[in-house]
């Protein structure tokens, strides 16, 4: 059996376990953190507000500011024989206190410097976007911080304990002779970290943002390009008048979306006759647009028209309406130069929109 266990993979092994243990802890921990806060909040996505304001708390206001004084100051003590390059000098002693001290001064200084790099990115400030970036920079730093501490002899390499930890923190919560002084010790310690795990957690959880639909006519200018100007409002009788609906998702969600196109005769702000010319069907995922070009012919000869784009979220009713609808916009057309008040149109308003979610009868003032 001995002869087995000295061979050479069992010795190789050994060699590994041997330098997987001399890896300092609190680079390891720190990096961790990193790894395990960018698994749970963007992959898994956790919706437990505990764990999420834990995750949060040690992602934002110790970890980043840890990693950089972990760059900043690899050495334990100084010794006057020891050189570095005048840019990475570290000309000072730093305890395990104020280590604690300025990783949480640090990290809570760096948090506008983040938010200020996110915005130089092509992407949008979001709490994919925070874990993501201060995730990156603390695996970054922590590599760094361990090159950094494999170039310092070993005498005066900083090197992390768990007891000695312990015990700081003892003292300063426990040490004094009062039972007042210990009690007020704990309260500052719990108020604080309640505090700052709140932030943590709403700077970590999903914003939802505004939830809306967006409805608008476009119509084609002199380039072929769809713009909200310039609608075609005369036309001839018998011939079309080509207009695009756009629609846009952002709900949050998947969104299905009926839109029914109407003809309606309207005098003194009421409609009194309308006609449906089309009624089409969209599927749209969050964020998702499209722009559907339509033609319409309208059936009066001669007057004013309005034709009219109701939209639906969910199932269309008997009678669609303008009253009805979740949300609806319109385009007043006059067939063969017909007077505007004959029928209760109002040119001047070419086209109006409106979201019927408030109901908001703002077509009666088109009168």
């Amino acid at each position: 059996m001995k002869e087995i266990l000295d061979t050479q993979p069992f010795a190789t092994v050994g060699r590994g376990t041997r330098a997987v243990a001399r890896l300092p802890a609190d680079l390891v921990g720190i990096a961790g953190i990193a790894a395990v806060s960018a698994l749970l909040l963007l992959i898994v996505d956790v919706s437990s507000p505990v764990l999420r304001a834990a995750v949060g708390f040690l992602l934002l206001f110790v970890a980043p500011g840890y990693a950089l004084v972990s760059v900043l100051f690899p050495r334990e003590n100084l010794s006057p024989k020891t050189t570095a390059t005048p840019l990475f000098a570290q000309t000072l002693s730093v305890s395990g206190v104020e280590r604690a001290a300025l990783a949480f001064g640090l990290s809570v200084a760096l948090l506008p410097l983040f938010g200020i790099g996110i915005a130089l990115t092509p992407y949008t400030f979001s709490s994919t976007a925070v874990v993501g970036f201060i995730s990156g920079f603390v695996l970054v730093c922590a590599f760094l911080a361990g090159i950094r501490r494999v170039r310092v002899p070993e005498q005066n390499r900083y090197e992390f304990s768990f007891s000695r930890a312990y015990d700081t923190v003892h003292a300063a919560l426990f040490g004094t002779n009062s039972a007042v002084h210990t009690a007020v010790n704990l309260l500052l310690v719990a108020s604080m970290l309640i505090a700052l795990s709140s932030v943590g957690y709403a700077l970590v959880s999903p914003q939802d943002g505004e939830q809306y639909t967006e409805l608008q006519l476009l119509t084609e200018d002199d380039n072929g390009e769809l713009v909200a100007a310039d609608y075609e409002t005369t036309t001839a009788p018998n011939e079309s008048v080509s207009l695009a609906i756009d629609i846009e998702n952002q709900e949050q969600s998947e969104q299905a979306y009926t839109a029914v196109v109407q003809e309606q005769w309207v005098d003194d702000g009421e409609v009194f006759d309308r006609i449906e010319h089309d009624r089409l069907e969209y599927t749209l995922a969050d964020g998702e647009s499209t722009q559907d070009v339509v033609s319409m012919t309208p059936e009066a000869e001669s007057g004013t028209v309005r034709m009219a784009v109701l939209l639906y979220d969910e199932s269309v009713p008997e009678s669609p309406t303008i009253e009805n609808a979740d949300r609806s916009t319109y385009l007043w057309v006059t067939i063969d130069g017909g007077d505007a008040d004959a029928v209760g149109g109002d040119t001047d308003d070419e086209v109006d929109e409106e979201d019927n979610d408030d109901d908001d009868d703002d077509e009666d003032d088109d009168d």
